[in-house]
């Protein structure tokens, strides 16, 4: 029996399966909450709900993970230095903040380079340089070259990978080696995000290996890439930057698996966020200019995808006109807080009792989550937050007794950005349990938050469970709405929620019981995610559409995780080089080659040859066996009456190969 374990880190829960190959079932499936500050503690409770008995089994553990996604969101990573080769200062000094890179004077800039023929204007200076790399060596972990042109010729930017080595022993990352994105600054971007990100990832994979040792688990570990192909450990351990987005990746890859559809939109409901991304023919929809996140905007192929700050974890509160809120905040459910805290239930009773009218919702809580090594980099009053959450959970009346303040002057932003503390509140989580659509932890806490919300409101319960829940659903339709009119609307006009609004009105409120008007789309929508169940039915129909909903849903991120394919791909570009009397000669240019050939079938046959063996390595390199290689050849030709000119022709190659599970199987039959 060939099984695979598949691991998703998500922002709130980690879900791990163990997945039959050859049956291409799910055996068992388990669920954890995240540990952010550790995720290899996430890892192992989750698997702690799997049957120990399938684990000498597992041939294959693939990972999808959040670390990569969340350095970047909140500013972490080790420290890289970025080498430039033959860019303008003052260009960089102008964009730079666009693109997430740092100030000029804390860049290596050195003169030199190329042209856009990927002919040599100049050698770099490489006294220069080396007199820079040894200047920085002791306050840099990894170093990220990039040379204006080495799109177009990358034999400068090699040339210093291997004398940087030489120097300084540390870790060296080239742009040719990660994109073939024309905009210079978003490679510059690309190449220093993945400097930082080396040293995390090989921490993180590191924890893994030796969690699992810890479980008595020993198989190969892969890692799901931001476009939902896997890559091996190694791969991963040079590359992190591919694994952007690298969770919602798994979760489209996941639904595919699960449902057999290839066209088709993927909705996933998760704890925090509600994720939506498009499949065509069995492949995901990628965005085009690489993706962006945080301050980083970077060429990596990524899904295209659009979020919001909905999930089942998402705050349920007032604003100051009494309007009901769902997120974007995120809380522990009071159900969950409830149930490892027994005194979070006794203060719900007091709040519920004194049914006092306040204008902030009083049925919210915070407690500890790291205590701090040192306190002297917070405030005071963040100081007597910390030492009072030290003995437990206090709900926002009492921690504000506690540390002398009123509830309308206490602080705990800073320290919940931090993840210093957490939050506690009334949790769309808390009213499934109430519904029983969902039952885990202590639903009397559940319903006496409800309660307590209601009363405040002036509501029943029920009522009050029918509005977060219609809530949700028009939240989810407009999400879905605007992801497919994003594109085909005036870039110039700023209407789009509004006219998202106004079909919304359409599809669920019919003044003329004779007359409906709808948006519709021949897209099925797949949902995954626990509570898709209970919310999906209602959106599709309004869109008139079917959901496609199975019972593994709730953990389709991690069947996507060890589901993946493997995928390399390469692109050589043909130019030609004219003068007055025609075309003199081609230029091609490889990601990790350039070649010049008078003769136009000669490039041709070189650029082919080296794009489906690029490809070829790359899939190899990231664990791929039984690799098939596509070739594709797209020239593009400027025409003006009989004049006819060759612009460019692409070569694109894509080696398409299997998880090393089937490389395993093979050598044993």
């Amino acid at each position: 029996m060939k099984l695979g374990l598949g691991i998703d880190t998500g922002g709130t829960y980690t879900d791990a399966v163990i997945y039959n190959f050859e049956s291409k079932q799910v055996l068992a499936k388990s669920k954890a909450l995240t540990t952010k500050e550790n995720l290899t503690e996430g890892i192992i409770r989750s698997l702690g709900g799997l049957p120990k008995k399938l684990f000498n089994n597992i041939q294959l553990i693939s990972l999808s993970t959040t670390l990569a996604t969340n350095a970047c969101v909140e500013g972490k990573g080790a420290r890289g230095k970025l080498v430039l080769i033959g860019y303008d200062r003052k260009l960089l000094t102008k964009l730079r903040g666009n693109y997430g890179l740092p100030d000029a004077g804390e860049m290596i800039l050195i003169p030199g380079g190329h042209g856009q023929q990927g002919q040599v204007l100049s050698q770099p200076d490489w006294i220069q340089l080396e007199n820079k790399v040894r200047e920085t060596a002791s306050d840099t972990d990894a170093y990220a070259v990039v040379e204006y042109w080495g799109i177009r010729n990358p034999e400068f930017e090699q040339e210093a990978k291997q004398r940087i080595r030489q120097w300084t022993g540390k870790p060296v990352v080239c742009a040719h080696e990660l994109s073939s994105e024309i905009n210079s600054l978003r490679r510059a971007s690309t190449t220093l995000l993945n400097a930082g990100l080396i040293k995390l990832i090989d921490e993180l994979l590191d924890a893994v290996k030796q969690g699992m040792t810890r479980m008595g688990i020993s198989a190969p570990i892969m890692i799901v890439r931001g476009d939902g192909t896997m890559m091996s450990e190694s791969f991963a351990r040079e590359r992190p930057v591919e694994t952007l987005l690298s969770g919602p990746a798994a979760s489209v890859v996941g639904g595919m698996e699960l449902t057999g559809c290839r066209d088709a939109l993927i909705l996933d409901i998760g704890g925090t966020t509600s994720d939506l991304a498009l499949i065509r023919n069995g492949l995901t929809v990628l965005a085009e200019q690489g993706v962006d996140v945080g301050s980083w905007r970077t060429g990596t192929k990524a899904i295209k995808i659009r979020t919001i700050g909905l999930g089942g974890d998402s705050i349920v509160s007032f604003d100051k006109n009494d309007v009901l809120q769902i997120g974007p905040r995120k809380a522990a459910p009071l159900s969950w807080l409830a149930q490892r805290h027994p005194e979070i239930k006794r203060e719900l009773k007091r709040i519920h009792d004194e049914n006092k009218w306040h204008s902030l919702s009083l049925g919210e809580f915070f407690y500890l989550v790291s205590k701090p090594h040192r306190y002297d980099s917070f405030t005071k009053e963040e100081q007597a937050i910390i030492r009072v959450l030290e003995n437990g959970p206090k709900s926002v009346e009492e921690l504000a007794e506690k540390t002398k303040t009123s509830v309308f002057l206490l602080r705990t932003e800073g320290l919940e950005h931090l993840g210093t503390i957490a939050r506690g509140a009334l949790t769309p989580s808390d009213l499934m349990h109430i519904k029983g659509d969902y039952q885990a932890w202590d639903m009397e806490s559940a319903q006496l938050g409800a309660e307590i919300m209601a009363n405040r409101l002036k509501m029943p319960v029920d009522s009050l469970i029918h509005k977060v829940y219609t809530e949700i659903i028009h939240k989810l339709y407009q999400l879905i709405l605007e992801f497919l009119l994003a594109d085909r609307l005036n870039p110039s006009s700023r209407k789009l929620s509004d006219d998202a609004q106004r079909l919304l009105n359409m599809a669920f409120y019919h003044p003329y019981h004779d007359v409906r008007m709808q948006a519709s789309t021949s897209l099925p929508i797949v949902g995954i995610g626990a509570p898709t169940h209970i919310f999906l039915n209602q959106v599709a129909e309004a869109l008139g559409t079917t959901a496609k909903l199975t019972r593994n849903a709730g953990v389709a991120n991690a069947v996507g995780a060890i589901t993946g394919s493997i995928v390399g791909e390469e692109t050589v570009l043909i130019k030609p080089r004219y003068d007055n009397t025609g075309i003199t000669s081609y230029g091609c240019h490889g990601s990790f080659d350039y070649f010049e050939a008078d003769d136009y079938q000669e490039a041709l046959k070189w650029s082919e040859k080296t794009a489906a063996d690029s490809a070829k390595r790359r899939a190899e390199a990231m664990g791929a066996s039984s690799i098939t290689v596509e070739v594709r050849e797209d020239s593009q030709v400027y025409e003006d009456g009989e004049i006819q000119l060759l612009m460019e022709t692409v070569i694109t190659a894509k080696a398409i190969g299997n998880q090393a599970i089937i490389r395993i199987h093979e050598n044993e039959c």
